[in-house]
């Protein structure tokens, strides 16, 4: 099976503002179909010499491959972290329906 040609852009953000003002950003501008914001998760990571726990909300951003490079520099635009972090998932299938949906979401005039 071929793999589709959306995917899936995980972001972590400090804030709920922070998550709000990218994940609005991404949908209104058409460069994302949706965005799922998860809020309250726990982060335990290594940055700068030592160990941190902190309390993150994550961004689940449905897209398209042609457009990671423009949600990646909105999110680099409007985040609060030094580094943001920025991974893609291939989605390998999809419901021909939903895949129909993000498609059409991201083409259209913004």
């Amino acid at each position: 099976m071929p793999m589709t040609n959306a995917i899936i852009i995980l972001t972590t953000c400090g804030s709920e503002e922070t998550a709000l003002t990218i994940a609005a950003a991404v949908v209104d501008q058409g460069f994302a179909a949706c965005v799922n914001i998860l809020p309250a998760i726990k982060s335990y990571y290594y940055y700068k010499g030592g160990t941190h726990l902190d309390e993150e909300v994550m961004l689940l951003i449905k897209t398209t491959r042609n457009h990671f490079a423009t949600v990646s520099q909105v999110i680099t635009e409007l985040h609060t972290y030094e580094v943001p972090e920025i991974l893609t998932l291939p989605v390998e299938a999809c419901s021909d329906g939903y895949l129909d949906w993000i498609e059409h979401s991201v083409s259209r005039e913004a």
